[in-house]
């Protein structure tokens, strides 16, 4: 029979202790509690603005959406098709993307995680593009934006069933629109960009703005800028 010191099996029980507590630890806990609340507004896939996004429900992105593209330190940007549209159709929008951002050339990135899903259509789903950012501090969404490149009257029915008759805005010189509905200072919008030409199926984009969550960013953010940097050695010595 073999003999192991005894201080030796102890360290052994310790370490198989902690490795036990480790296991499915690969992302970062959260203590109960941690989260702050926001009013409930709009959802997507279950999705709503106290939604922790965590292994299982990024799980079920991947399995409605398929493969990902995960960017842990990103940049949050409102603006839909191109530079310039919430300017147009949706100042307080537009105040908040310059809020997020330096200017149009400068991108500040936040301590949020980016999903992206361009493989949409190997699962069969509705969108051709699907991009979720989240706070990585509390897991929560902040913005999720879709695009879809076909008519989608069955959809936009479904919306307004749900949350009410939208605000409708025409762009595009008339050609097309922009539907907007808002909760809880949250803002919902659907945007329908016609084709270059009369054959061309028009495209929509899609995005609901967690104004709560981006809100409550910006001030942690704000914050944390304020907060004293750590003086050189060479003050002292």
């Amino acid at each position: 029979m073999m003999y192991f010191p005894r201080n030796w099996v102890k360290r052994m029980s310790v370490c198989i202790m902690i490795s036990m507590l480790s296991a499915g630890c690969g992302q970062p806990q959260r203590e109960s509690g941690s989260v702050t609340n926001m009013p409930d507004s709009f959802h997507f896939m279950d999705i709503g603005a106290n939604t922790v996004i965590d292994s299982s429900m990024r799980n079920q992105l991947i399995k409605t959406l398929g493969s990902e593209a995960v960017n842990r330190k990103s940049t949050i940007y409102l603006d839909l098709k191109y530079t310039g549209f919430l300017k147009k159709t949706y100042p307080d929008l537009a105040e908040l993307d310059q809020k997020l951002n330096i200017n149009d050339m400068v991108r500040k990135e936040y301590p949020a995680t980016k999903l992206t899903f361009r493989h949409t259509k190997e699962t069969g789903s509705l969108f051709d593009f699907v991009e979720l950012i989240y706070d990585n501090n509390s897991g929560c969404p902040l913005l999720i934006k879709m695009a879809v490149k076909k008519e989608i009257p069955n959809l936009i029915n479904t919306i307004k069933e749900k949350y009410g008759p939208p605000q409708k805005i025409p762009i595009e010189d008339g050609r097309g629109f922009s539907l907007s509905w808002r909760k809880e200072s949250d803002v919902f919008v659907i945007a329908r960009f016609p084709g270059l030409y009369k054959t061309e199926l028009p495209e929509y984009r899609m995005m609901i703005v967690y104004r709560n969550r981006l809100e409550h960013l910006l001030s942690q953010q704000a914050a944390a800028e304020k907060q004293p940097k750590d003086q050189s050695a060479d003050h002292f010595f």
